[in-house]
């Protein structure tokens, strides 16, 4: 039987159902996992040096087009040459030779031909007047034929050899200096083999490898400076000759070439050591080493200014922070200032966060 008692032991539960209820949510807090990045200072291409190695712009290996024997060498080793001037020669007699050859082969073969050449006319004539068969004439005209095609053999055959006896001579192809020979006189070499070498050193070739994160900030560098050890801190402006289209599988960096003119009063030799700093374009600030994601940068309601949420890693909450940007890159926005390198912010969602609010890491930690 209900009584008025139980009744008020029902209630009473009731109402402390739902004290406990209305505290539980007043209490719980959501705990909201977030993505994090690291902050860490990227030394740019202005404030870091590449290393790279010195070698002449110009340079090239000389060999003969042709087999022979090696007449004269008319270099040494370390002399300056100019463009056009004898460098080596092989013994000329047996093209000259050859040359003779084909030169007699060809006045018999063209002798030849206007012989048949006027045969055939003579032909042509005899069977206008129906004195010749026209199948008389058919083999004048094929002997004629022949005899061209003969000429034609010869004079390119001739034409060949006039070529190869012109290659019996290595001449400079630029102004530059001899830095390597490799046969001695008298010597018998194959075509193709090695000479002489020259290199034009008046302007000088330096590869640097650029990473990956970097190569992006190359159009806001207006060139470089370059240094070598033996110029005692001497720093000469180098300009970007080529830039690699394909980063290194092995490093991950792309090839840089700068080219750099040679000082009045010192000498950069090929081979020497150097190191290159990018030099920011003149009226654009360079950027900090110090970027974060653009997903993590926001701007709370009735504020101006530019915010990230930085977490307390001991209370795992987050707090707002103003930040000064910088300029946009392929690491992120760059922050002038309002952050320190080894602090972690979180990297994205930053609109959906409030201040102090507790969360967890749902990622590794980015760089």
């Amino acid at each position: 039987m209900f009584t008025y008692s139980r009744l008020i032991i029902l209630l009473t539960l009731a109402g402390l159902a739902g004290c406990d209820e209305e505290d539980v949510s007043d209490t719980v807090e959501i705990v909201r996992p977030v993505k994090t990045a690291v902050i860490k200072d990227r030394a740019q291409l202005h404030d870091r040096f590449f290393v790279g190695v010195a070698q002449a712009a110009r340079q090239a290996t000389l060999g003969f087009s042709v087999a022979g024997t090696v007449q004269s060498i008319e270099v040494g080793l370390g002399q300056t040459v100019s463009e056009g001037d004898m460098i080596a020669q092989l013994d000329p007699a047996p093209f000259q030779t050859e040359v003779a050859r084909l030169e007699a082969e060809l006045e018999s073969a063209v002798a030849t031909f206007e012989n048949a050449e006027l045969q055939t006319n003579r032909q042509r004539e005899l069977v206008a007047r129906d004195v010749a068969a026209e199948a008389q004439l058919d083999r004048f005209i094929a002997t004629e034929s022949s005899a061209r095609a003969a000429v034609a053999g010869v004079t390119a055959s001739l034409e060949r050899a006039r070529l190869n006896l012109s290659y019996t001579e290595i001449r400079a192809p630029f102004d530059g200096v001899v830095v390597a020979t490799y046969v001695e006189e008298f010597e018998d070499v194959l075509s193709q083999a090695s000479i002489v070498r020259i290199l034009d050193d008046s302007q000088i070739e330096m590869v640097i490898d650029v990473p990956e994160r970097w190569i992006s900030t190359l159009p806001r560098v207006d060139g470089f400076k370059a240094t070598f050890s033996a110029l005692d801190g001497l720093f000469l402006p180098a300009v970007v000759n080529e830039v690699g289209t394909e980063a290194s599988a092995t490093t991950g960096t792309f090839p840089v070439t700068l080219l750099i003119e040679q000082p009045e009063d010192r000498k950069i030799l090929p081979g020497m050591t150097g190191r290159a700093r990018g030099e920011p374009r003149e009226g654009e600030a360079p950027a900090s080493g110090i970027f974060v994601p653009a997903e993590g940068i926001f701007t709370p309601e009735g504020e101006t200014g530019t915010f990230v949420w930085v977490i307390d890693e001991g209370a795992m909450a987050v707090a707002a922070r103003e930040v000064t940007l910088g300029a946009a890159g392929s690491l992120g926005i760059s922050i002038e200032g309002g952050l320190a390198a080894g602090e972690k912010v979180v990297a994205a969602g930053a609109n959906t966060l409030r201040d102090g609010q507790t969360v967890r890491f749902m990622d590794e930690e980015a760089e």
